[in-house]
């Protein structure tokens, strides 16, 4: 920082080879989010390349997706156990990705990261300007046309504990006031909120499902299919194929 508080252009070695370098330098400027000015007035008269902060121009869903890793798919003997592995993987998972963080370097160039968390969340964040509160116009095409506030990318953490707790009565006696209760999780860990589709929620109430699976479900449904298959739209009979949810489901990650 300079005497009078403006931040001076960044100086380095590094910093001088990355912007030398022609195709980023080009690759630099023309993307958009990519350009800032180091100072509040900027003079006219100075070069581009001293009003252009280093970036390294990541522009399609694949350079987050296509990040390697090692992922272990598990099977669960029922819903139950399922949720509770759910619940179990959402506080593990931030210290396992802090262990094993990797990901310093992105398309060759040394990156101020540590994981690729950010790059892949950030590739697939399909949020409308309105949705990340900005606001814009409807668009009747998308859900809740495009209006709904969303918090976080679709790919991101997760909004809710959903695991119940399993029925602790083997052991307690007819007369403990302990008779019948579960190890639930209590409401004021689900503290943030959790935006949903009101159809789906009370579509699924109705149906029996109780109301933390019911949220995240719904939850799922305030986001558009980010993949559609040609053939695979109307040509599926949703009373026998689950297709249509997993298009939802296994693009919410």
């Amino acid at each position: 920082m300079s005497d009078s508080g403006n931040v001076d252009a960044v100086q380095g070695n590094t910093l001088q080879a990355l912007l030398e370098d022609n195709l980023t330098m080009k690759t630099t400027l023309q993307n958009a989010s990519a350009i800032s000015t180091l100072n509040r007035v900027v003079d006219n008269s100075q070069d581009d390349l001293e009003n252009v902060r280093a970036a390294i121009h990541m522009d399609a869903m694949a350079f987050g997706m296509g990040c390697c890793c090692l992922q272990i798919t598990f099977q669960a003997k029922d819903l139950d156990e399922s949720r509770f592995i759910y619940d179990q993987l959402a506080v593990m998972a931030p210290i396992m990705m802090a262990l094993t963080a990797s990901t310093p370097l992105l398309k060759g160039r040394i990156a101020d990261t540590d994981c690729r968390w950010g790059i892949i969340s950030e590739s697939v964040d399909c949020r409308t300007p309105a949705e990340r509160g900005l606001g814009s116009e409807p668009q009747p095409e998308l859900a809740a046309k495009g209006q709904r506030r969303v918090f976080k990318s679709r790919y991101d953490s997760i909004s809710t504990y959903i695991y119940q707790g399993a029925d602790n009565t083997d052991n307690v006696s007819e007369n403990s006031e302990k008779r019948g209760l579960k190890n639930r999780v209590l409401n004021m860990y689900n503290d943030i909120p959790v935006p949903i589709d009101e159809d789906s929620y009370q579509l699924l109430r109705k149906s029996g499902i109780d109301p933390a699976l019911s949220q995240h479900i719904a939850h799922l449904f305030i986001r558009d299919p980010l993949v559609v298959f040609e053939g695979a739209v109307e040509e599926v009979d949703d009373e026998t194929l689950t297709e249509h949810f997993e298009s939802i489901q296994s693009t919410n990650w």
